[in-house]
């Protein structure tokens, strides 16, 4: 999305409220959100996987944010940081946003455009800053207010960006929970690691793979291929029945909007619930092996989320479900091995 002179990326709606500065940043369009689960309408404003980017003439430039007020529904201690690259080249800035409005100083190192265009062919040009937000567990929700700069500030053109897009669904270790920073969401390596813009779905505690999510994924004519993680979030509260059934409808409806788009479908990758005899996830993935097989479209993949993080122990957080940065790396590494054949075959590599 183009908002005023920048590109807000993995942004596809902005708030306005009245009497309150700045727009609401969301994922989803509100007409999508509404259809959502309460919980997942609250993800679908937590910024995960959002950036804010610009290719400036001159810096400094200055970038004012704000965490809206909502963020106190999310609990203590959730906070949104900024994490500052220029295409794929890691800054050393960071910032906190505050729920005042927070002005964020972007500098540029010294001399830095001309040794990148040294380096070699990257899917980013260096020249695009990319302000990637981030925050504890999901990141509280972002208000942009406004750009400043003594010289021209516009949005990156097509060129300076990947030329291929990937879109990622699942639950929160698709959003990126427990991951130390923006670029350590195995979505986010992933994207890094095949040349691609990631767009990342994800949301916590509330993957329900509902119709309407199903059908906005589909309707976006935006991505180039997809990985659905369906879902530890529906063990628990989802009969074996409605899991099949919401599945199912996920995948055709994402499959057949364009069969030259390939749709991963990952089963429940290991957590405590595969140790605690009142859980069964290994029905629910046998159920999504069903749904895959049944689909009977060519564009259909199915990956075992167990082979994607073999180091299990050194893989999950302290609550055994969340990923660490460790297990991010296991499953970027091993999805990319295992799609890179399949993408090769759609024409599909960078």
């Amino acid at each position: 999305m183009i908002y005023e002179n920048v590109e807000l990326h993995n942004v596809d709606h902005i708030y306005r409220h009245k009497n309150i500065e700045g727009v609401l940043l969301g994922r989803i369009p509100e007409s999508v959100s509404k259809n959502l689960s309460s919980a997942g309408q609250m993800m679908m404003v937590c910024p995960s996987g959002s950036e804010i980017r610009f290719v400036s003439e001159t810096y400094p430039v200055r970038l004012t944010l704000s965490v809206d007020k909502i963020s106190e529904h999310l609990g203590e201690g959730v906070i949104t940081e900024a994490h500052v690259f220029f295409g794929v080249f890691q800054s050393r800035q960071r910032f906190v946003i505050k729920k005042r409005k927070t002005v964020l100083n972007i500098l540029m190192p010294p001399d830095f455009d001309e040794m990148a265009s040294r380096v070699g062919a990257a899917p980013f040009s260096p020249r695009v800053c990319r302000v990637r937000l981030w925050g504890s567990m999901m990141g509280a929700p972002v208000r942009f207010h406004h750009v400043e700069a003594e010289g021209k500030v516009r949005p990156p053109v097509p060129e300076e960006l990947p030329r291929i897009r990937y879109l990622a669904y699942g639950s929160s270790l698709a959003q990126g929970a427990y991951a130390s920073g923006p670029h350590l969401c195995y979505v986010s390596l992933t994207g890094q690691k095949l040349g691609a813009d990631a767009i990342n779905l994800g949301s916590s505690c509330s993957a329900f793979c509902e119709p309407a999510m199903a059908d906005y994924i589909a309707g976006r004519k935006d991505w180039n291929f997809a990985t659905l993680a369906l879902s530890v979030n529906m063990v628990k509260s989802f009969s074996p029945e409605e899991f099949s059934e919401r599945v199912s409808y996920m995948i055709d409806t994402v499959a057949k909007s364009d069969p030259r788009r390939p749709v991963f479908c990952i089963t429940i990758k290991p957590f405590i619930g595969d140790y605690v005899g009142s859980i069964k996830p290994e029905l629910f993935r046998r159920l999504l092996r069903e749904a895959v097989g049944k689909s009977g479209r060519e564009n259909v993949y199915l990956i075992e989320g167990k082979e994607l993080m073999p180091d299990v122990a050194a893989g999950l957080s302290t609550d055994l479900v969340h990923l660490g940065d460790y297990g991010m790396i296991q499953i970027a590494e091993n999805l990319v091995r295992k799609m890179t054949p399949i993408l090769k075959k759609h024409e599909l590599s960078a």
